[in-house]
């Protein structure tokens, strides 16, 4: 092992890269804060290691897209499992990354000398954004289709580009193959690259110019302003005499870097054992009753919208955005006072209570607010038939005695497992005279000329299509029995 060492070492100058990595000495007295960084880099990593693996059973078509993700978890070892991992890293690491930020926000760490690391840590904010928003297509449900749908209408309302956006996105006018492909391409290749070569960049400029140390070791004696002359010597000095501790990256730093990357891991884990990811009915493009709801993320922005004018709701979904975004970027450029710690910067202060106050409010909000939900399906995409009787279900006005998956009246009986009873046909009888089947029901007959037989059968196949709530698995037991002749 020695010999190897050394012939490595003669060749790479293993010993000058272990000195200026591990070696070096880090200021003092700092805190698990400072470990998030780390954390987010290691959930990046299991991100990486579990997307591989779901890349190999999965298939980016609209036809085969949701049957591959049904097969990795029902047939493939540890597949469902795997797949929530990836889901509760993807919340991960936009809470992980968010809380970095408000950290560098708080420390006034964005300032001299990290402005352009500042501008790399939000270019790495909106890669992981770009994650969660191509990532959620993917499985081809109800959910990520329609929750697509409006997140690619809301780029169509940028001014001039609106329309040359929603194509580039979609691939087309429309929502299909090419926009499955586009994000999936997006989604294993672009924004894995772009993300790695920002967060190498990331790394290097931290090794480079150091960890931000306290605030309270930047502040004494500073001049005024940092744009001023003799500010850079002054942070020289200053930052030299935090490192006076003798705290050292290896093994300080590292130990603690690694039991918070090792806690942030674990919980997703636990997170995804016992909260495994959900996969709601296939993809339906014909169903437009369905309310997409967007992941937590972007729960605050997606009631934002609710709560504007119509006439102002492209403003505000493109322009709070950006404004906010604008803000940030140019924020190390218009704040160059000196002080650091958050108690003496009562701009920034407020601008923190504000923001943090009204997601809190947003988020709240949409949480809260009471959602109607399509009726449930059983797994499959359905048939034009099924399709013509769900239309018909509403235009009857059938949900007003009876409900589908707790959704409609509650006079007549629930309906969300009557597939599993009944067959079509002794539904198609029902329907035409219900009283033949129980002579004291209220329920009105939708025989000719209410229905044609052909809108009756229609209503039968679709409501036959009920057997339980999304993912069951329960078989058909019919319970049919038909009334005697003459009855």
């Amino acid at each position: 092992m020695r010999r190897a060492y050394r012939w490595l070492n003669e060749r790479a100058d293993l010993a000058a890269l272990k000195r200026s990595l591990l070696d070096r000495e880090v200021p003092d007295r700092l805190t698990w804060w400072h470990t998030l960084g780390s954390a987010t880099l290691s959930v990046f990593l299991a991100q990486l290691v579990t997307g591989l693996v779901l890349a190999m059973y999965y298939s980016p078509s609209p036809d085969h897209a949701y049957d591959s993700i049904q097969f990795l978890e029902e047939q493939v070892v540890s597949g469902a499992l795997l797949r929530s991992i990836h889901h509760w890293g993807a919340s991960a690491m936009m809470v992980l990354v968010v809380a970095h930020l408000l950290r560098i926000f708080m420390m006034g760490a964005y300032k001299y000398p990290r402005e352009i690391n500042w501008l790399v840590g939000l270019l790495l904010l909106l890669a992981v954004v770009g994650f969660g928003f191509t990532g959620y297509l993917l499985p081809w449900d109800q959910k990520a289709y329609w929750a697509t749908q409006v997140g690619t209408n809301m780029a169509g309302t940028v001014p001039l580009l609106g329309p040359m956006l929603v194509k580039l996105l979609r691939g087309g006018t429309q929502l299909g193959a090419a926009t499955l492909t586009r994000f999936y391409a997006l989604h294993v290749l672009w924004l894995p690259l772009l993300l790695g070569a920002l967060a190498l960049v990331h790394l290097t400029l931290v090794i480079r110019q150091g960890i931000a140390p306290r605030t309270s070791a930047l502040e004494p004696g500073a001049p005024r302003r940092t744009s001023q002359p003799e500010y850079a010597e002054y942070y020289r000095q200053a930052y030299a005499s935090t490192k006076k501790g003798g705290v050292r990256f290896w093994p300080d730093i590292v130990g603690k870097d690694a039991l918070a990357a090792l806690g942030a891991v674990a919980a997703i884990v636990a997170l995804a054992a016992l909260f495994p990811a959900g996969l709601e009915a296939p993809a339906d493009p014909t169903d437009s009753s369905y309310v997409p709801r967007p992941e937590w993320y972007f729960l605050p922005h997606y009631q934002l919208l609710k709560m504007v004018p119509g006439s102002l709701e492209g403003a505000a979904a493109v322009g709070v955005p950006i404004l906010l975004l604008a803000g940030l970027l140019a924020l190390p450029f218009f704040d160059r006072n000196s002080a650091r710690h958050l108690l003496r910067r009562p701009g920034a202060l407020a601008a923190l209570a504000l923001a943090l106050g009204a997601s809190a409010f947003l988020f709240g909000g949409a949480v809260q607010q009471v959602q109607t939900v399509s009726p449930p399906e059983v797994g499959r995409p359905l048939t034009p038939a099924e399709r013509a009787g769900r239309a018909l279900f509403k235009q009857q006005g059938c949900a007003n005695c009876h409900s589908i998956g707790g959704v409609g009246g509650n006079v007549a009986p629930e309906l969300i497992e009557i597939g599993l009873r009944h067959s079509p046909g002794w539904i198609h009888s029902f329907l035409e005279e219900p009283t033949r089947f129980h002579p004291g029901t209220t329920m009105p007959p939708f025989g000719p000329p209410v229905l044609t037989h052909q809108e009756i059968e229609e209503l039968s196949l679709y409501l036959a299509s009920l057997r339980g709530p999304p993912g069951s698995k329960q078989e058909p037991e019919y319970q049919d029995t038909f009334p005697l002749p003459g009855r």
